[in-house]
């Protein structure tokens, strides 16, 4: 356990010290401004013909505000912190180091996921955290009246968008687990979030129109992320204003047990491959 904690704690501050991590928290951070800023302009009615996603219930609006941006632009997040938990450290030697000192290569691996789960939980509620102080800030006066509407979305906001980044952060440990090339394994990594936005069109579609009748291709898209999020009508659910909070999540959970289940088997696979394989 202590050798756990040690190699977590580790890969937590080789994050905070990476540089690309760090320019993209704060490119994340700017956006954030941006977002909360155009929120404030449409819902001042400052931009005619234009209206915020959800305008019955401010508060609901905002809270969709915050989740399309860190659900949206979050994923850049999870897919550099996925590659920068292996293939940085990889380019470096440093996994060379770990797997000849007298650690088991289960503990190493166990503990980078650790680590780098906890960087990305500190990360997300940052990004909620200032972006919910950027929109009181702006539209204080006019969400006041909504606040408890705001803040009881907030919570399911934080789990669901944390499980969705934290598939393409799994995907990418794993491609970059596979891919010795730390560039191609970024790229292979980015193509994932393409591929999962586009998954209804380019593969479910087309196996379903190759056999017919099966419903596999509705199956696979439902563990694609973005389809789910899209398709599935994960963002109206969540956001439905005719319900309470807890009802909205209850909607939603069985695609967040598959998001969840996503998840398990990308780190399940990374965990595999890095203890049979030789990696360095």
């Amino acid at each position: 356990m202590a050798n756990l904690l040690a190699i977590a704690k580790k890969e937590f501050v080789d994050l905070l010290s990476n540089h690309m991590v760090l320019i993209v928290i704060i490119a994340m951070l700017i956006n954030i401004v941006g977002n909360a800023y155009d929120f404030y302009v449409v819902s001042s009615g400052w931009r005619p013909g234009a209206r915020v996603m959800y305008d019955s219930n401010m508060g609901v609006a905002a809270c969709n505000n915050v989740f399309f941006g860190i659900t949206w632009f979050g994923t850049i997040i999870g897919i550099i912190l996925g590659c920068s938990t292996i293939s940085s450290e990889r380019a470096g030697k440093a996994l060379s180091t770990l797997t000849t000192k007298p650690v088991y290569r289960d503990t190493i691996i166990n503990g980078k996921i650790l680590g780098a789960l906890a960087f990305l939980a500190c990360v997300m509620m940052l990004f909620i955290a200032f972006h919910t102080s950027a929109l009181l800030i702006l539209c204080g006066r006019l969400l006041a009246p909504f606040l408890l509407d705001y803040f009881s979305r907030l919570l399911f906001v934080f789990l669901f968008s944390m499980a969705f980044v934290m598939a393409f952060l799994s995907l990418s440990m794993l491609i970059s687990l596979l891919v010795s090339d730390q560039a191609f394994a970024m790229i292979l990594s980015t193509l994932t979030v393409y591929i999962s936005y586009e998954f209804t069109t380019l593969v479910s579609y087309n196996l379903d129109r190759i056999l017919p009748g099966y419903g596999l291709g509705g199956m696979l898209a439902s563990f694609s992320p973005y389809s789910m999020l899209w398709e599935g009508g994960v963002q109206d659910r969540l956001m439905n204003t005719g319900i309470g909070a807890w009802e909205a999540f209850m909607e939603i959970l069985p695609d967040f047990t598959r998001l969840l289940l996503v998840v398990t088997i990308a780190l399940v696979l990374s965990y595999i491959v890095f203890v049979r394989r030789d990696i360095s």
